[in-house]
């Protein structure tokens, strides 16, 4: 977690009520300028990565690597106390809080290798979805995949929905479904169950779901 020695609160890290970047949102930190790709060109299931570049993307993926791509400063936010903000410095002597949360990795350079895929499509409803210009690859096994993971109150997972012409909603919509960050965190902490923001539990517990993966996964 990133905060700020100067009294502004942590909504101002991502938010701003005026002269926003971005009006989605309100969104106030600088976005990606990286094109982000994947280490192989297909799942196994023949289901193809899209690359997708953070300051053109519509999903809320691009916005959470705005952050968390390694390459803009935390503190590189578009307005601050009455003034724009440019620079590496967490908001006037801002701190990190437990480092071992951060997330460093390739991503930086625009690689996605190693990291749960976003920006894809997801089997809603046990069928192939076009989502962010990738199809359900034709080995996919559709059953193995719960059809509405949304519907699993214990889960609070979030599903997508893309028109096809970029813009990209909250909500599942038969044929259009995917996921992104979001899908499985909660930046705000409503749905989240522990402190990496996450929809789910990392490990086993009394919930009839069980593990996070199995809330999207048949296995």
């Amino acid at each position: 977690m990133i905060t700020s020695t100067t009294p502004v609160g942590l909504c101002t890290f991502c938010h701003t009520p005026h002269k926003a970047i971005s009006t989605l949102l309100l969104w106030n930190h600088t976005l990606s300028s990286n094109t982000f790709s994947w280490d192989v060109s297909k799942t196994t299931a023949g289901t193809d990565f899209p690359s997708f570049t953070g300051q053109s993307y519509k999903g809320p993926t691009a916005k959470c690597l705005s952050c968390h791509d390694g390459s803009v400063a935390v503190g590189d936010i578009a307005w601050f106390n009455e003034a724009p903000h440019t620079g590496a410095d967490n908001l006037s002597g801002g701190q990190t809080v437990d480092a071992t949360h951060n997330i460093t990795f390739v991503a930086g350079t625009g690689q996605m290798k190693g990291n749960h895929p976003v920006a894809m499509p997801y089997p809603y409803n046990n069928a192939v979805n076009t989502y962010n210009a990738s199809t359900t690859g034709a080995g996919a096994v559709l059953t193995e995949w719960q059809a509405d993971p949304s519907l699993l109150a214990s889960a609070k997972i979030r599903l997508f929905n893309d028109d096809g012409a970029g813009v990209i909603s909250a909500g599942a919509v038969a044929a259009k479904t995917g996921i992104e960050c979001s899908t499985c965190h909660d930046p705000h902490n409503k749905a989240a169950v522990d402190d990496l923001f996450l929809r789910g539990k990392l490990t086993g517990s009394a919930q009839t779901d069980g593990y996070l993966c199995l809330q999207c996964h048949k296995k």
